[in-house]
């Protein structure tokens, strides 16, 4: 038996602080580390907690190292930092440089080992193996600049040995449970339809009522009824490629009254689902409370830290929720508050100076959630690793697409290389199986069915009356699978240990086996977005 696991519930063999102050060499040996700043190190039941005391200092960083030898390590994967990107979650050899966030895992060809944060962090948290240890980077900032507090407990460290024979994917699932303590789940299935991906937006009430009638007849019978989700378009203030933000108190001439909207898909036998963007509006906000968000939107970002912004934020949620909706996607926010990546283009602060932003972002969330009472709420551009515990479901990848099934592949499929976290963490949502003109019905079916057999959130976006009836049969049996699925049936990702585009699948004693690259014969070289 190889011995790479390396027990990081210790103190660490280097602390580095890097304050305003600090030069940007902080890190190289022998740097004097000038600050008041102290970091606390203390293991209490299997976790190791760290807590730092600025002591005045305005700190930006936290950086741990802990020595070992870990060069029988084979390979190792980490997550990412919000959606999963196209090429971000990869088992990679050792890279030093290359950085993890949140947790990550090591394969030495007999154990898999894993090694992160708890979830609720209050920091953004990076990790970076090479064979002869582990350094953990605690981003502890506010806006740009440093935190102004007395007392933060940082991160939560915790790792779990892998034993010899166990299988990796499950294992990988076991940590995702070590590290969120308690889940919000829903208490059903969620699976249904979405209509963004074949109507990008140009949608009104009469063809959701449409889709929802589809729905409701192709699911009658089925135990737990699906949700007919309204995305972006219904809103007062909306241009097509140019704003999609608030006001939301008002709809636009194409639904009459959104309260009614979701009357009528309820009596169409289905649950009503609705889109917001919380953060971007056109509405008149007080100085103070607008944030000079780095994308440069059309529009004003609001301050979430900000009385104002936060009174806004609980209004227009819980207004969505007393509308009759039963679920809310909340959607870009990650993106107005810190662009695509935690850029150094943020303000210096947030309104309030005294919070991270991992805490400003998770507060948010909480404070969505909260005023959305019993309405489930999807998280959309939101961290994964601190949406866990506060919303139900969360969207794992970057968009899938009704242009072509590259961005599919790319971002859906690829995004199930996080399936360990289903269940443990929330449950986890693929994103949309698109049916238009312009991608193969078949491998958006498989897209489909994968969704539904590894237990994730399962919606499609379909192009009314373009489903032959053998395609709808299929579709039909798909939801049903969504609908009846047990949590200890979910299946086993066969391949996740040697690809980031899983197609082997174990369920219900049968194995799945997708081809992913049929339409293209392999990966397409040129896409564009909007093509």
């Amino acid at each position: 038996m190889k011995n790479t696991f390396l027990n990081i519930i210790r103190q660490p063999d280097d602390i580095k602080i890097q304050t305003e102050n600090s030069p940007f060499r902080f890190e190289e040996k022998g740097a004097v580390n000038d600050t008041r700043a102290k970091v606390d190190c203390t293991v209490e039941n299997g976790v190791l907690n760290v807590t730092l005391y600025p002591n005045g200092d305005a700190v930006k960083y936290v950086r741990l190292r802990f020595n070992g030898d870990i060069s029988g390590v084979n390979m190792l994967l980490g997550d990412s930092l919000v959606r999963s990107q196209t090429d971000d979650i990869l088992w990679h050899v050792f890279l030093p440089h290359y950085q993890m966030p949140w947790y990550f895992y090591t394969n030495d060809g007999e154990c898999l080992h894993g090694y992160g944060v708890k979830t609720g962090c209050n920091s953004f948290a990076f990790w970076y193996a090479d064979p002869y240890g582990i350094t953990l980077l605690l981003d502890v900032r506010n806006g740009s600049g440093g935190i102004d507090c007395e007392k933060l407990l940082c991160a939560q460290i915790v790792c779990r040995e892998g034993d010899t024979g166990e299988n990796m994917y499950k294992a990988a699932h076991e940590f995702c449970r070590l590290m969120c303590d308690k889940p919000n789940l829903p208490k059903t299935p969620v699976y249904g339809l979405n209509n963004w991906y074949w109507a990008y937006g140009a949608i009104e009430e009469s063809v959701v009522l449409e889709e929802a009638g589809y729905l409701g007849k192709l699911t009658k019978g089925f135990k737990n009824r699906p949700f007919m989700t309204i995305d972006d378009g219904w809103q007062i203030a909306h241009a097509k490629g140019k704003y999609n933000g608030g006001p939301w108190n008002l709809s636009n001439e194409n639904f009459k009254y959104m309260q009614s909207t979701a009357e009528k898909i309820h009596n169409l036998d289905c649950r009503a689902g609705i889109w917001i963007r919380l953060l971007l509006t056109l509405s008149h906000l007080p100085e103070e409370a607008v944030y000079n968000s780095p994308y440069n939107p059309n529009g004003l970002v609001m301050d979430p830290t900000h009385e104002f912004s936060k009174q806004k934020i609980y209004e227009d949620i819980s207004r969505l929720s007393n509308w009759g909706f039963d679920m809310i996607k909340h959607d870009f926010s990650f993106f107005d508050l810190f662009g695509a990546t935690l850029s150094n283009n943020m303000p210096h602060h947030f309104y309030d100076k005294t919070k991270t932003n991992a805490q400003i972002v998770k507060e948010f969330y909480e404070l969505v959630q909260s005023a959305a009472g019993s309405t489930l709420v999807m998280g959309c551009n939101t961290v994964n690793h601190l949406a866990a515990g506060i919303h139900q479901i969360q969207r794992s990848g970057n968009d899938t697409s009704g242009r072509h099934f590259e961005f599919t592949r790319r971002f859906g499929v690829h995004s199930v290389m996080r399936a360990p976290q289903n269940n443990a963490f929330f449950k986890t949502d693929p994103d949309c199986a698109a049916f238009t003109e312009k991608v193969s019905k078949k491998l958006n079916l498989d897209f489909l069915e994968m969704a539904a057999i590894t237990g994730a959130a399962t919606f499609a976006s379909v192009t009314p009356g373009i489903l032959n009836g053998e395609e709808e049969k299929r579709l039909q049996e798909i939801f049903a699978i969504a609908d009846t699925i047990k949590s200890e049936e979910y299946a086993n990702v066969c391949d996740w240990t040697h690809t980031a585009v899983p197609s082997k699948f174990e369920f219900r004693g049968k194995l799945y086996n997708y081809n992913w690259y049929e339409d293209y014969c392999g990966a397409r070289n040129f896409v564009s977005w909007y093509e």
